[in-house]
């Protein structure tokens, strides 16, 4: 036999309506009886089904109590039921959207952009600030918009740069051949002689200047997109999944790059 339960019945609600479909027009205590339901809970069972429809109560002396339709009676259960499961739906629905949200993947919140042009002071001022947070390691790769620029332009930021490089710091520079023969040779040279953890590689193409610090910060130059040349500003982010990822990038094209001597840059 079919469980009522299944429809959203208790298991007292359904007792009575069996009861009160067999009985026909009965008391509380004739359905009491007839549905094993405790007499001190028959009304409170009653009074739910008849406000679900479920039961008419005809007034007298006692009261009768007449059971629905049974058609009628659990298509209107079947309603009740596919209300709650489209309720329930929706709040699954926008459970996952919210969760959604959250699990996504974030911009990282310790980011910045500083708007800062190629070359002159402020330039270099930038730089030694930004270097001065390396206290291990700087991975460099140099190109745009240095390899379309005059070397005069950037040469307060070769300055800078090489102030580092002695510092007892781990300084590995990437960068094209053509920015290697445009100088400046002498001081590359004398920088590769005198300090033990600085290297230089060459490679081409390269289409991004960045620098990584300690493993944990990257720099990276944003040129002028419609000037040659020019640099509109630099964007930091202080990440580790980041650092690791373009550290990862450096490793690769480390690897295959060409070794720059001092003798090299003398010829």
């Amino acid at each position: 036999m079919s469980d009522l339960t299944d429809l959203g019945l208790s298991s007292y609600e359904g007792h009575a309506y069996r009861a009160l479909l067999s009985l026909g027009p009965a008391t509380a205590r004739e359905v009491a009886e007839a549905g094993d339901v405790p007499m001190g809970r028959i009304y409170d069972v009653l009074n739910g089904l008849s406000g679900r429809d479920m039961v008419t109560a005809r007034d007298g002396d006692p009261t009768r109590y007449v059971a629905a339709d049974p058609d009628a009676a659990t298509d209107r259960l079947l309603a009740e039921r596919r209300a709650e499961l489209r309720d329930r739906l929706d709040r699954y629905e926008a459970v996952a959207a919210s969760v959604g949200e959250e699990l996504a993947p974030l911009v990282p919140t310790e980011s910045q952009f500083w708007s800062i042009g190629l070359g002159g002071e402020a330039a270099a001022t930038a730089m030694r600030e930004q270097f001065e947070r390396a206290t291990e390691s700087i991975r460099s790769v140099v190109a745009a918009p240095y390899d379309a620029a005059a070397a005069a332009d950037y040469e307060a930021e070769v300055d800078a740069y090489l102030e580092r490089v002695d510092e007892g710091l781990e300084v590995e520079l990437l960068t094209t051949p053509s920015l290697v023969e445009r100088g400046p040779t002498d001081r590359l040279a004398a920088a590769l002689e005198s300090a033990a953890d600085f290297a230089l590689r060459t490679t081409s193409p390269i289409h991004l200047t960045y620098e990584v610090l300690d493993d944990r910060e990257v720099y990276v130059d944003v040129p002028a997109p419609f000037a040659a040349g020019e640099r509109v500003g630099g964007v930091v982010v202080r990440d580790g999944d980041a650092a690791a990822e373009f550290e990862t990038r450096f490793r690769e094209a480390w690897a295959d790059a060409t070794p720059v001597e001092p003798a090299d840059l003398a010829e």
